[in-house]
């Protein structure tokens, strides 16, 4: 990226502020979000005690299966599955259908599921494969759910307290983490025939917990119900949900701040999530402690969530002073040393002491990863980029759960815990390379409060489908030639995430001077007229940049006939690389393929889906 579009930061140090403060509570101070956050933190102990009573079920169900670890690690694979296959539909019609409708209807779906999972544990007829694809359906809720709630809170809290606003709603999760399966160790106790270790007692416990967990949603449900928001605007420019999705991924594709935390995410969850997917083994295999896994089992949850809500109580004094990535950086090494003495520990109140502080970072580093996240996108497609960052978090989520199971059936939980520690060590080097705050510094509000008038889009042309093609000249001196031309890639990036088609450079030199044309393309008029409202106030100072060689333009005009294939006399420009002689580096070659990959994938779907005449 050229010089122009980067952001110079100075190592200024942060004030010194407390570690704990009151400041972390103002969000609560909104009737609205306080009484929102209080449902759904009882609903997510419910989920909780959920989470801590499937994997006990499972044990219970396959207690003499050979595969016993494999099955255990496939109740956290179904559960967040779903998440991951749907998070990005989710997003799109987060920003599509009213939020708070679809957030009532994803509650009620949690209930009628819940209960019915309850019901059948109780009465003894539930099987392995039974209680996965019921886990797999409330993950599907959970995936319409989640989206809808993140997108929906910049409503809830002034501008100021929205950063605050996610930490509260970190505290709720972590929270729950510690007391839902706490909830779970009371079941456990008090349904009776507990002393006597029968398996029927940790299903029939495991039904009970179901039914709290049914209950658990209908506050939310309520809260949601007699909340009188005004009905949700219609996407931009009347964007259905599937042309959002698109838009959604393309944004994806070619944004790097994105790309940079969906890989981070990938590769911090895969190793660490054999600390979730494989709890009843650590309380079995390696602490030994057979005879009241269930309990055990809870209580390990309960020692990860204790130390989580304790680190949401540091993260306000940690980002007063200090920036994200360092932060995470060092939670991370925290997190795989924490892994690798868990490897050894074989003593309860040893690993209680591990897995609080293993609780500590877990909850600093995705916290920040969403805030990371939040802060990086424009207001346009927030429910589509929570959508992805779901969607890789929970898939990832899945993919360690079936990972880390199959190791520790062929080998053990010591060689899981160990060998998960030291790639997430080894996979950290890549925060040199892929830091979280690309877009820090970044204005992403939208440039423009309203539809584009004709002085910003230009006279629309006579005919009423087809393409838009637009050509942009500009004139500049030949030893600022290669400057304008690395800007001129930061504006395709650009571009193309607002919803640019095709993108081509050509060149000629003429008097002294070079001349280069832009010619952008648009699927349709719509498509052009959208990229105006989904321009931020940044997109419009890197526009401005060129302004000083930007010499006429041409367009819009329609191009019938379906897409062209930009082709010109004029020799096309090849982008120099930096540096003088050198070749496209690999990353920027993969990165080319793959983009032209994306476009003529988008081609074809356009053609087969366009509408006959």
């Amino acid at each position: 990226m050229s010089q122009m579009s980067t952001v110079s930061s100075t190592a200024t140090p942060k004030a010194r502020v407390p570690l704990f403060t009151a400041e972390a509570w103002a969000p609560l101070k909104v009737q609205l979000f306080r009484s929102l956050w209080i449902a759904t933190t009882i609903a997510q102990i419910g989920t909780w005690a959920r989470e801590a009573a499937g994997p006990s079920l499972m044990q219970s169900l396959a207690h003499n299966w050979p595969n016993r670890p494999d099955m255990v690690a496939k109740v956290l694979v179904y559960s967040n599955l779903p998440i991951c296959l749907f998070s990005v539909i989710a997003g799109g019609l987060a920003d599509v259908l009213d939020r708070r409708r679809l957030l009532i209807v994803t509650q009620i779906w949690m209930v009628i599921i819940s209960a019915i999972l309850g019901l059948l544990s109780i009465l003894g007829v539930i099987t392995p494969w039974s209680l996965l694809g019921l886990t797999f359906l409330l993950g599907t809720g959970t995936a319409a759910f989640g989206p809808a709630l993140q997108a929906v809170l910049p409503e809830l809290v002034p501008p100021k307290h929205f950063s605050l606003a996610i930490n509260m709603n970190s505290i709720a999760l972590n929270l729950a983490r510690a007391v839902g399966p706490a909830l779970f160790v009371v079941v456990v106790w008090l349904v009776p025939g507990n002393e006597t270790g029968d398996l029927r007692h940790d299903r029939s416990a495991a039904g009970f917990a179901y039914l709290l967990t049914a209950a658990s949603f209908v506050g939310a449900a309520w809260v949601l119900w007699r909340w009188k928001r005004a009905p949700q605007r219609a996407a931009v420019h009347g964007e259905d949900m599937w042309n959002g999705i698109h838009a959604g991924f393309i944004y994806t594709i070619h944004s790097p701040a994105n790309r940079a935390i969906l890989l981070r995410v990938l590769t911090f969850i895969v190793p660490a999530v054999v600390m979730w997917s494989q709890v009843p083994i650590i309380a079995t295999d390696q602490l030994h402690m057979q005879a009241s896994a269930a309990a055990v089992t809870a209580l390990l949850f309960t020692f990860v969530g204790c130390g989580a809500i304790f680190g949401v109580f540091l993260m306000p004094g940690l980002h007063g002073r200090y920036d994200i990535d360092p932060v995470v950086n060092v939670c991370t090494a925290c997190f795989a040393l924490g892994l690798v003495a868990l490897s050894y520990v074989h003593s309860l109140w040893l690993a209680a002491i591990v897995l609080i502080f293993l609780g500590v970072n877990w909850v600093i580093i995705p916290t920040n990863f969403n805030t990371a996240t939040q802060k990086s996108v424009p207001p346009w497609v927030k429910g589509r980029a929570i959508s992805f960052y779901l969607t890789v978090l929970f898939g990832s989520f899945a993919l360690g759960g079936e990972l880390w199971g199959k190791v520790t059936t062929h080998s053990s939980i010591h060689t899981s815990l160990f060998f998960s520690g030291v790639s997430m060590l080894c996979l950290l080097v890549l925060a040199i390379w892929f830091p979280l705050t690309l877009n820090a510094g970044k204005d992403m509000s939208p440039a423009h409060s309203g539809p584009p008038s004709e002085d910003l889009l230009g006279p629309r042309p006579a005919a009423s489908s087809g393409a838009i093609q637009i050509r942009i000249r500009y004139e500049v001196p030949p030893h600022r030639k290669e400057g304008l031309t690395d800007l001129l890639r930061d504006l395709r990036a650009m571009r193309k995430r607002n919803g640019l088609k095709h993108w081509q450079l050509e060149t000629a030199d003429l008097s002294g001077r070079s001349s280069l044309v832009e010619v952008l393309t648009y699927s349709s008029w719509d498509a052009y007229t959208r990229t105006f409202s989904r321009k931020t106030k940044w997109d419009v100072m890197l526009e401005s940049l060129t302004q000083e060689y930007r010499v006429g333009s041409e367009g819009p005009v329609v191009v019938t006939g379906g897409f062209p294939v930009i082709a010109s006399t004029k020799p096309a420009l090849q982008v120099r690389p930096r540096g003088n002689g050198q070749r496209l580096s690999a990353s920027e070659n993969v990165s080319r393929t793959l983009d032209r990959l994306i476009d003529e994938l988008f081609v074809s779907y356009d053609r087969l889906n366009r509408p006959p005449r």
